[in-house]
């Protein structure tokens, strides 16, 4: 029996509300690891309830699944996105939150892989202007690519656990 190969489907976003919905799609179809390269987390609905409930329901379904997040900003993550955050403490060793350093700071477009064959690329921060594509692997590939080198320039910038005096 042969399996069946999926073509890429391709949609354009052009509003925040979209852009939430299509990140939305992407997490629906991840199976074992999503990838998020983001500024801050703000935009994209990161800190709402149904977010936070599908992350969760992800992560749930498999004890191996993963999710990377590089970010630009992350000093307002406790502030902005504490849905987020809870998610961190309560899967600790599934969640990881690095900031970027300098070398990566000028780059300026984000996006959400899921399995390394959907992802959401927002072409631009300051744009909501962004691509849904479903069963592409070669475009999710150069994504991946690009968040590894980006991952080399960050250092952890959240953790589960609160420390203080």
């Amino acid at each position: 029996m042969q399996a069946t190969i999926e073509q890429p489907v391709f949609t354009p976003i052009n509003g925040i509300a979209d852009l939430s919905r299509g990140i939305d799609d992407i997490i629906a179809n991840a199976t074992r690891r999503i990838v998020i390269f983001d500024r801050d987390l703000i935009d994209g609905g990161y800190n709402s309830a149904q977010r936070s409930n599908r992350l969760k329901v992800f992560l749930l379904s498999n004890r191996r699944n993963r999710i990377d997040i590089a970010l630009h900003k992350s000093e307002n993550l406790e502030r902005d996105c504490a849905r987020i955050m809870i998610l961190l403490r309560q899967f600790p060793d599934s969640i990881c939150i690095h900031r970027t350093l300098p070398e990566a700071q000028r780059v300026q477009d984000g996006f959400v892989i899921a399995d390394g064959i959907h992802y959401v690329h927002r072409f631009h921060f300051d744009h909501p202007r962004a691509q849904l594509a479903l069963h592409d692997e070669a475009g999710a590939s150069l994504l991946q690519r690009r968040f590894d080198e980006i991952w080399t320039y960050t250092e952890p910038a959240a953790s589960a656990t609160v420390l203080g005096l």
